[in-house]
């Protein structure tokens, strides 16, 4: 049976999402206890964690899964705004879009390396296949990934 979020109103037929006997989604819970997180006090323990990873003087500083969505090009622009030197990768997705290629040659012009991982595609299918009758989305892998 299929049950909607009183706050959001995401169906549970949406992987891991799950709906609670006061009708509120795992998301909308998480969501609420980022209200109380002291940004502040994460943003001295973020400096001082860049400053322990700059002594070390690698070539990369930290490495970023990347889609080149969104949330992955804020991650790589916050961490350039730090002077950090990611290192940025990507598990190829076998259907690429155009939009999404265009999204990762604007994150790599930045100014950052990107290795763009191709999986064996018999593996690859297996585990598409896996993740699909298990969660009913085969994107799992590439996500976890």
């Amino acid at each position: 049976m299929i049950k909607w979020c009183k706050n959001c109103v995401l169906p549970n037929t949406r992987p891991n999402l799950k709906i609670g006997v006061d009708g509120v989604c795992n998301a909308c819970i998480q969501s609420q206890k980022k209200i109380v997180i002291n940004w502040m006090d994460r943003e001295i323990q973020f400096k001082d964690l860049v400053k322990k990873v700059k002594k070390k003087n690698n070539i990369y500083d930290c490495i970023i899964p990347v889609s080149g969505g969104k949330d992955s090009t804020w991650q790589v622009i916050k961490c350039l705004e730090y002077d950090l030197r990611p290192l940025a990768i990507t598990w190829k997705t076998p259907e690429r879009t155009k939009i999404g290629e265009k999204n990762l040659k604007n994150l790599i012009s930045l100014g950052v390396d990107h290795i763009d991982f191709t999986i064996n595609p018999k593996v690859e299918s297996k585990l598409m296949y896996n993740s699909f009758k298990k969660f009913g989305t085969p994107l799992i892998p590439m996500h976890l990934a």
